[in-house]
């Protein structure tokens, strides 16, 4: 789950809340195509300073991975999650024989908070 920090949510409590939770309902979204070039500038060198506080921070709860950040940092690695969305559904079909489509957020890339690789996947069918 991805949060705003504005937000103060506490991963703590998503158990509680999953549980008052209703069915809900489905939505789909519309992504930028492949040609798509409104893409952030990203200031490399920026997120290696100290004061730097455009970081992915990463709690787990409730089997819920959840990942809080600044609208900096969404924006910088909104790239890697539309990549899965656009290209993982398309991808699996054809390689039967490596079932998922993934991207990876690296401790080098200078986003993430204390977490060394966060991997993301997509897969049609996921083992219980």
């Amino acid at each position: 789950m991805l949060l705003h920090h504005s937000l103060q949510f506490a991963p703590s409590r998503w158990k509680e809340i999953r549980g008052r939770l209703g069915p809900g309902r489905p939505q789909t979204v519309t992504l930028p195509g492949p040609g798509h070039t409104d893409e952030a500038v990203i200031d490399h060198e920026a997120r290696h300073y100290q004061e730097n506080r455009d970081l992915f921070h990463q709690h787990l709860h409730a089997e819920t991975l959840f990942m809080t950040g600044s609208a900096k940092v969404f924006r910088d690695t909104a790239r890697n999650f539309f990549d899965v969305a656009r290209n993982g559904p398309g991808y699996v079909p054809i390689h039967p024989n490596y079932p998922h489509f993934c991207t990876e957020l690296h401790s080098n890339d200078g986003i993430l908070g204390a977490a060394r690789e966060i991997h993301i996947e997509y897969c049609d069918l996921w083992d219980s």
